[in-house]
């Protein structure tokens, strides 16, 4: 609290008039504090040992197991041609899917891709066998003279 030079009347910190007499309060400048350099007290630092811990992350959502019924109504579903494909695409590449039926659907896709190719090259194996049968065996018609 600062005084007033006129009357001695306690002035407000801050205020510019005295509130008894009016007179213009003189600016507060604060006085520099000196203090003697004080010797410092050597602290030893002390270090506490924390051993590291294992990070803790949360374990993802668990999604529940497909129950039999379900999974006979997917193997019912996919039985049907254009519409069993477009499901498991779905499932296989959605985001919203139950894990197990993901998975189901990518190794069911696996399978039929695998088994794709493995008919188309069948096909061509028996296809250039049956064809060279074929056409040996229509050679021999060509020698007949009674046509």
């Amino acid at each position: 609290m600062m005084r007033c030079e006129n009357c001695g009347a306690e002035l407000a910190s801050g205020s510019r008039f005295c509130t008894s007499c009016g007179k213009e309060a003189a600016p507060y400048t604060a006085q520099e504090v000196i203090t003697a350099d004080q010797p410092r007290a050597d602290y030893s630092q002390q270090y506490n040992y924390v051993p590291p811990q294992q990070q803790y992350y949360p374990q993802p959502a668990m999604d529940p197991p497909l129950s039999v019924g379900q999974y006979i109504g997917m193997l019912l579903l996919l039985m049907i041609p254009v519409v069993g494909f477009v499901l498991l695409l779905v499932w296989a590449f959605g985001g919203s899917v139950n894990r197990n039926k993901k998975n189901y659907a990518r190794a069911s896709l696996l399978l039929l891709l695998i088994s794709t190719v493995l008919i188309i090259i069948l096909v061509l194996i028996f296809g250039v066998a049956l064809f060279n049968f074929f056409i040996d065996d229509i050679s021999w018609l060509e020698n007949l003279s009674y046509l």
